[in-house]
């Protein structure tokens, strides 16, 4: 409730702000030597925010490219290879008070907003009320503060969304997602899994988290799965997940020893030079599914119809990527639970025989 009642008042105080001192759509610059981009939520919005920072490094090479981040989720952001500088945001005021400090002699050109909480649009505004560009959807009530507001929602992918941002401030197209894995992460991972270099592995991801678990793919499954994969190929299968999935990842564990567990054992940044190695991934609709597609690894993604390809599905497959959709039915159920065991194994099988081949 009073979380409700600050961004009422904020919301009021930033109207009368506007009322004297408007944001103006000014021409937007054609050659910035900065760009602040806000991509300040989860972890998730960080990697489809990366293929939009990518978009606008293309199109700019000489502009020093600032993100703003999360203050606890920095670390998508230290994996994009062309973002020059991080500054991390909270909601405490002191936090808001260093960026809107670090800009103080020389305001960026040119201000973004992909992914920002309600908190952090007044701070573009303040940055640069005549070059703030923002999704109107993704702003919400603060959307009155954009300059350059841009409507989104008749675009329905994730990542599309932000290179549309994107492209309004001379974004060029790319492929996708980007996360590069750094080679002294690679040697770490090494020596702490050694047993992961014996032979070939394959990674599950064993669902996401527990809001949207009707996402999730049964247990059963992995485990027919995994045993099928042991019958038929050399490679080893290792799991994957946070706290979530910690009894997922018992249960597949104890049902298939040969498993390596790691289920609450790996950071983002581990679980990405996993990745890495990997010869394949197997994921619902996760953070990991779309860290798959960041990276390059091989990835089955295994998409429930209400997040399906149109939605969150990669969109280069030049690095092996394949999709199993649940298909849609006729009449939509009350709930979703339980309905991801609808997706026909015999696809399963079928799709990981030709990437594992």
């Amino acid at each position: 409730m009073w979380n409700n009642i600050t961004q009422f008042l904020n919301r009021c105080f930033y109207r009368v702000v506007v009322f004297f001192f408007p944001p103006k759509a000014n021409p937007l610059p054609t050659d910035p030597r900065s760009i602040f981009i806000f991509s300040s939520t989860g972890i998730g919005d960080a990697l489809v925010d990366s293929a939009a920072i990518e978009s606008l490094h293309q199109a700019y090479p000489a502009a020093k490219i600032i993100v703003c981040a999360h203050h606890r989720r920095t670390s998508v952001a230290r994996h994009h290879p062309h973002i020059d500088a991080i500054i991390p945001l909270s909601k405490s005021p002191l936090s808001q008070w260093r960026l809107l400090k670090y800009f103080w002699h020389r305001r960026p050109d040119l201000v973004i907003g992909l992914h920002l909480n309600a908190e952090a649009v007044p701070l573009g505004y303040l940055l640069n009320r005549h070059a703030f560009v923002g999704s109107q959807e993704e702003c919400r009530d603060m959307a009155f503060l954009l300059s350059h507001p841009i409507v989104t929602r008749d675009e329905r992918h994730m990542v599309k969304i932000g290179l549309k941002v994107a492209a309004r401030t001379g974004g060029v197209p790319v492929k996708g997602m980007i996360y590069q894995v750094k080679p002294e992460e690679v040697t770490t991972l090494r020596e702490r899994f050694s047993e992961l270099m014996e032979k070939p592995y394959l990674v599950m991801q064993t669902g996401g988290g527990k809001t949207l678990n009707w996402r999730d793919w049964p247990v059963e499954r992995y485990i027919e799965t995994i045993r099928w994969i042991e019958q038929h190929y050399p490679h080893r299968v290792v799991l994957t997940g946070g706290h979530d999935n910690r009894e997922a990842g018992q249960a597949i564990a104890t049902a298939c020893p040969n498993a390596l567990n790691l289920v609450e054992r790996t950071t983002l940044e581990e679980t990405a030079t996993l990745l890495h190695g990997a010869t394949l991934l197997v994921s619902t609709d996760t953070g990991v599914m779309h860290l798959g597609f960041a990276i390059g690894c091989p990835t089955l993604a295994l998409l429930h119809y209400q997040s399906g390809t149109a939605v969150c599905g990669p969109l280069d497959f030049s690095s092996g990527h394949q999709v199993i959709e649940l298909p849609r039915p006729a009449l939509l159920p009350k709930s979703h639970a339980s309905e991801m065991g609808g997706i026909s194994m015999d696809a399963v099988k079928a799709t990981l025989g030709r990437m594992l081949t």
